[in-house]
């Protein structure tokens, strides 16, 4: 706690992934943060060296920046992700062989009254601490894990649980699964959800929009799908969708996806061919988010076909961006995007077909689903989520909760301005 009585909150990202959605959820809840009047409260986002120009731009007011220097062990992780034979021995040893990570003790030695994990990574601590473990997906579907990765995330997964002060989950269905998978006390598991991550940036100008349908080559009408290409993700059930709409009724529309490639990439490649609709897949990579926001702003429809999601922050991004949604109906989904999609089995290629043609073919059917979304969307806020977890700190630490947060215009005016600068 400082002199002044603020209490102090260390947010651990030091294992956090840019290029998944975790990392663009953390990037929304310090913009949230920052945005916010806090009297009694000031948060500290601790990240590795490599990340402090890409979150630096959306921290401001009662947040502020440190980067925590690595050790020997990180940069050996590091190294070893890029050799795959290498990593697999790392997880396999870290699976059974080494003991649950513990604080190194930077946190504690800075004066943090409680500390913040919004990875699934993260480390035991004598301090008051919540936990977001996201989802359970390796006890719902283990056949896309290894067998050391499976007993990893099991081993960590569990400790952490168990050490954290509370544990912060982003829906009633995941709150309810990890209450049962793991038998903890329901009073110790919170749920607060996210808001669109989009409130974070500034919309692109219609010039950004033309330049990125240009660089892309967007057609005029074309699916969408932000994803990495993990099994769950379920890429294979578009792929097969496109095949029956070209066999059986001779359409051949495009499907544009964002998101690293994993390793799973080539089984699609693979299974794209076998069908014969590679020509209608396009893999963009992990893009620039005036980029993303174009390619929201330029699709026919968002295919959300997941089958396994602890959020699925990209059908707040699509209602935002006044995109109609086709989702599966798998875990939380239909919790989160509410009455605002149209759904389908995520194993039913036939399913998401109809939908893929009524999406092409009917613009009062996308006109119904932009107009749901938006309704949906306004229960959703990242200034919320920001509110929420302001009385989750202050609740962890016995403290009675803040007022709920409000955007100072003076901050919000510095933050927008800081912005469009850095773009």
């Amino acid at each position: 706690m400082t002199s002044n009585g603020k209490l102090r909150i260390a947010l651990d990202c030091r294992n956090l992934v840019v290029q998944q959605g975790i990392g663009t959820s953390t990037l929304a809840l310090a913009n949230a943060l920052s945005s916010s009047d806090s009297a009694d409260q000031e948060y500290t986002f601790v990240v590795p060296e490599e990340l402090q120009e890409w979150l630096r731009p959306y921290i401001s007011g009662p947040c502020r920046l440190v980067c925590f220097p690595p050790s020997g062990l990180s940069r050996l992780k590091k190294s070893l992700r890029a050799i795959a034979p290498l990593h697999s021995a790392w997880i396999w040893m870290r699976s059974g062989m080494l003991p649950i990570p513990v604080s190194s003790g930077y946190i504690e030695s800075q004066g943090f009254d409680l500390v913040h994990f919004p990875t699934p990574t993260a480390c035991l601590t004598h301090l008051p601490s919540i936990y977001q473990p996201w989802d359970l997906q390796h006890l719902h579907y283990p056949q896309f894990f290894s067998k050391t990765e499976f007993a990893l995330r099991e081993r960590l997964y569990r400790a952490f649980c168990a050490e954290a002060t509370f544990v912060c989950v982003q829906t009633e269905w995941s709150r309810q699964d990890i209450i049962e998978k793991y038998g903890m006390s329901p009073d110790k598991v919170v749920v607060i959800p996210w808001g669109s991550a989009f409130d974070a940036y500034a919309s692109p100008s219609r010039q950004t929009i033309q330049d990125t349908v240009g660089k892309y080559r967007l057609p005029r009408q074309f699916f969408f799908y932000p994803a990495v290409t993990w099994p769950h993700k379920n890429h294979e059930n578009i792929i097969r969708a496109l095949q029956f709409l070209k066999k059986e009724q001779g359409r051949t529309p495009d499907v544009y996806f964002t998101g690293a490639s994993t390793k799973f990439r080539a089984k699609l490649d693979e299974i794209g061919r076998e069908l014969g609709v590679s020509e209608q897949l396009h893999y963009l990579g992990f893009v620039t988010p005036e980029e993303l926001q174009s390619v929201f702003a330029s699709a026919t429809a968002m295919i959300f076909p997941s089958k396994f999601e602890g959020f699925g922050l990209p059908i707040l991004e699509a209602f935002h961006a006044r995109l109609p949604v086709l989702s599966s109906n798998a875990t939380v989904l239909p919790e989160v995007a509410q009455a605002g999609a149209a759904y389908f089995d995520p194993d039913s290629p036939t399913e998401l077909a109809a939908l893929m043609v009524r999406a092409l073919d009917d613009p009062d059917f996308r006109e119904f689903l932009i107009q749901k979304g938006s309704e949906v969307l306004a229960r959703f806020s990242m200034r919320d989520t920001a509110a929420k977890f302001q009385a989750l700190y202050a609740r962890t630490v016995g403290r009675p909760s803040p007022e709920p947060a409000r955007p100072s215009q003076s901050t919000q005016a510095s933050v927008q301005a800081h912005r469009h600068c850095s773009q």
